[in-house]
């Protein structure tokens, strides 16, 4: 009989299929382990972010200067920041200013965001000359929206879409604005295809200003909208004057004690009998959609996407906070954050046949707006 030692191979010894049986189930426990510690991946292809700052369309008291400080502690915490996030405020209130820097002189490399009005895009879309930047190029982190309201002075309430076409039919109704192409763009464009004739009256730089107006009966319409630190839509609307009533409204107001407001397209048909159509009534979309966006926040395009992801990441830490859901609760903003905020962002971007018929529209009109003359399509 053999001796039984002899058939016990050396521990030192393995047959090369162990040997690969050996490499596999190493490399198998190291991307097991990679799996289970995705957060190790993403701190290896992010790079730190020493001089993170927020570039700030408006003072530090406007509606992104609010935002920004606001969200100071959130985002310096979800970036993982060493010191506060930068806030570099303007003492422009449009942000175009800011924007120009943005687009032209920061680096794709995570270490701004631009936070913007919705003013900004107004001025790019009617090719406003001190427009330099390309909004169609930045990548959204958060998009801000908003509902505005028009309001007029009318003879009765009672079927109040009729009666008002009836109230102006032969004579131009007078709208507030602070220029005819600034805020107040959505309702002159949106008066205007309801073929109630608007004459711009220019120099009014706040909701109040104009609603006073409003009563001593210098104007007939005013488009209110809360982006600009005015009161609260629910508590202006609440105190108009005698007389007065909202018309439409442009934006979401579903949640709100506003909702039973009806909505341009509704009022449109009741005065029009057919829903409005055509370029500049595409041109109108983007011009609301700008207009309800109180601010975005942006990064530059060709931003490595973990450093994207994880400027997002901030964003949603940011809109969780309860200051900041208070702030937005207040003035009836809704906050969008990553995938979420894209489609709002993209309502913004006009077509280039909707881009053309609005600027064209608007250079027939400026002659005429000087004049002080009505509005024509």
């Amino acid at each position: 009989m053999k001796n039984p030692a002899a058939l016990i191979l050396p521990c030192t010894q393995t047959s090369p299929r162990s040997r690969a049986l050996s490499r596999r189930r190493f490399v198998a426990s190291a991307l097991t382990s990679l799996t289970c510690a995705p957060s190790l991946l993403r701190a290896a292809t992010i790079p730190p972010l020493p001089n993170a700052q927020l570039l700030i369309g408006g003072t530090l008291h406007s509606i992104p200067g609010q935002f920004g400080e606001l969200a100071t502690n959130a985002l310096t915490h979800g970036l993982g920041l060493n010191l506060p996030i930068q806030l570099s405020p303007d003492i422009g209130l449009d942000g175009v200013k800011v924007a120009n820097e943005f687009d032209s002189n920061v680096a794709a490399d995570g270490q701004t965001a631009l936070v913007v009005p919705g003013s900004a895009f107004i001025a790019a879309q009617t090719g406003d000359p001190r427009t330099h930047y390309d909004f169609t190029r930045w990548i959204p982190l958060l998009v801000a929206h908003t509902a505005s309201v028009v309001v007029t002075r009318t003879d009765t309430h009672q079927d109040f879409a009729h009666r008002l076409r009836s109230f102006f039919h032969g004579r131009s109704l007078k709208l507030a604005v602070s220029r005819p192409t600034g805020n107040e763009l959505s309702a002159l464009l949106g008066l205007t295809l309801l073929d109630l004739h608007p004459t711009p009256v220019s120099g009014f730089a706040t909701a109040q200003d104009a609603l006073q107006a409003l009563n001593a009966g210098l104007v007939d319409a005013v488009q209110i909208l809360p982006t600009r630190g005015d009161a609260p839509l629910l508590e202006t609307l609440k105190n108009l004057p005698e007389g007065v009533a909202p018309l439409y409204h442009t934006g979401d107001l579903s949640g709100t004690p506003l909702n039973d407001i009806p909505n341009f397209l509704e009022v449109s048909e009741q005065m029009r009998r057919r829903p409005p159509e055509g370029q500049l009534f595409a041109a109108w979309q983007a011009v609301s959609a700008g207009i309800c966006t109180p601010f975005a926040v942006a990064l530059p395009m060709l931003t490595p996407p973990p450093l994207v992801e994880h400027w997002r990441n901030a964003c949603a830490e940011a809109v969780d906070d309860d200051d900041m859901r208070h702030w937005a609760e207040t003035y009836y903003f809704s906050l969008a954050t990553g995938e979420n905020a894209a489609p709002f962002f993209s309502r913004i971007r006009p077509t280039p046949e909707s881009q053309l018929a609005l600027r064209r529209w608007i250079a027939i009109n400026t002659p005429r707006w000087r004049l002080g003359q009505e509005t024509r399509l």
